[in-house]
């Protein structure tokens, strides 16, 4: 009798383990399916925001009878078919960014480049914990400076360049970005001085504010971005002196602080860059000489 009863407390223990299973596997189908459906709704915003598509790339591409990972610009986990990916760059698109995007609640990179998007950039966007890629460059999007780009840790790559952007850097851009290893503002309208703070990017590999209306001093804090390889500073109205802290660069191979107000001499310390091959100053107020094997 007892095996009998420890037999049916078994049986009992491996049913009750098996529908557990069971409504797992059902809530995680249903989670998926919803995901699913909350990505097409917001791939089908971003296409009704267009109002020009020349060559009729998402009239062809995009339709609810194929699923949204076999659409062309759009790619998904493989397991949980929830989109990670959009890239629909330099296909000409006229329209604008609706805030819907920031319902791909997994995406990872978000590349809308070079096309004619206009108005303001959604602060929804950036919501999505995952995102790590964004290149909006190359379209006409207006607007003061987005703040809430700081509180998006998990950014690596983050390119706003040519389009219409006003206004200033918010002095604490990179308190909650630690992984920011490229960041690229150049030929917009911003103005204001470039802020100190930007060393707390300390990952940065890339930083590219030319060809702005930046003033001010350039903050020597730079150079503690031991990372950095490239430095576009130029073409703004920067004014004060070339940081000597600039020499504690050990990686940098470009910097361009050409067409600015920088008045003084150019500090020796440059000279312990030894893996730099490129440096622009021309048109500066600068004084003195720097003998060194590159361009000036």
């Amino acid at each position: 009798m007892e095996r009998v009863h420890s037999l049916r407390m078994m049986s009992r223990f491996l049913l009750l383990h098996c529908l557990i299973l069971i409504s797992l596997f059902i809530a995680a189908a249903t989670a998926n399916t919803s995901s699913t459906i909350t990505d097409r709704d917001a791939l089908l915003a971003l296409k009704a925001h267009i109002t020009h598509d020349p060559t009729n790339f998402l009239a062809k591409n995009w339709n609810t009878s194929t699923p949204v990972c076999n659409w062309t610009g759009v790619a998904c986990d493989v397991h949980s078919h929830i989109v990670t990916v959009l890239n629909i760059s330099s296909l000409n698109l006229t329209g604008t960014i609706p805030s819907q995007l920031g319902n791909l609640s997994s995406l990872q990179s978000l590349n809308l480049s070079f096309n004619r998007l206009f108005g303001s950039i959604p602060s929804a966007i950036f919501t999505t914990y995952t995102l790590k890629y964004v290149c909006l460059r190359g379209n006409q999007l207006s607007g003061t400076f987005p703040s809430f780009i700081s509180n998006k840790s998990s950014l690596q790559h983050l390119d706003l360049s040519s389009n219409e952007l006003s206004g200033e850097i918010r002095a604490n851009i990179c308190s909650n970005l630690p992984f920011l290893e490229y960041l690229a503002f150049f030929e917009n309208m911003l103005h204001g001085g470039i802020p100190s703070m930007l060393s707390n990017c300390t990952y940065l590999r890339t930083l590219d504010f030319s060809y702005n209306d930046f003033s001010e001093a350039i903050p020597k804090d730079i150079g503690n971005l031991t990372n950095l390889k490239e430095l576009y500073l130029g073409r703004n109205r920067l004014q004060g002196e070339i940081p000597r802290e600039f020499g504690n660069l050990p990686e940098l191979e470009l910097m361009s602080l050409a067409a600015n107000n920088l008045q003084g001499g150019i500090p020796h310390e440059l000279g312990n860059l030894a893996k730099l091959e490129i440096l622009e100053l021309f048109e500066n107020n600068l004084t003195g000489n720097f003998l060194y094997d590159i361009y000036i």
